[in-house]
């Protein structure tokens, strides 16, 4: 089974797998929907993602606009990285705050990050593996995100690897939430 840990930003949970190793390797559990429904958590997942990634990677900070929202179950599978989610519901008390996670493959860990709010990861190792479950189909036009260094996290990387979509997303600052 795996472990739920919860966080200060509702809905946000860090998860740990310790699974079973022997010598043939390891195996482990990353998905339980009763266990993941006990813990209040969506567990109607409709796409699954894996991205490889190289060291001195970031990645997001990504999210899809509604009626297309997902929540999302996030393992790190190989490498290590630095997790971080930015909460961009209105309402919520943690609104415009941001929280990481060291996540790790060696035992395998993730996050759960919930509807509302932003997902970006920084790779520290030479390549990592992530595994997305999104409860939501990909929908282009709902595609968005908030610029990586535009709202006050210290990422502990200077001078990211980012994609053209990643420099150029709007900054927390003038953004204008839809949650």
């Amino acid at each position: 089974m795996f472990e739920i840990q919860t966080s200060d930003i509702p809905g946000v949970c860090s998860l740990r797998s310790p699974g079973n190793r022997d010598l043939r390797g390891s195996f482990h559990k990353l998905m339980h929907a009763p266990t993941l429904a006990a813990a209040g958590l969506n567990t109607d997942f409709a796409e699954v993602y894996c991205s490889t990634s190289v060291r001195g990677v970031v990645r997001g900070m990504h999210f899809q606009k509604p009626p297309h929202q997902h929540a999302k179950l996030v393992w790190c599978l190989a490498g290590a990285v630095t997790d971080v989610i930015l909460d961009l519901r209105r309402g919520s008390p943690r609104y415009g705050r941001a929280i990481a996670f060291e996540l790790e493959g060696t035992t395998p860990s993730g996050v759960y990050i919930p509807e509302g709010c932003a997902h970006g990861f920084a790779v520290q190792s030479a390549e990592a593996t992530l595994l997305y479950l999104v409860t939501s189909i990909h929908a282009p036009a709902a595609d968005a995100g908030i610029r990586w260094d535009s709202f006050g996290f210290d990422w502990p990387i200077v001078q990211p690897i980012l994609s053209e979509r990643d420099r150029t997303h709007p900054d927390f600052e003038t953004f204008d939430s839809p949650f």
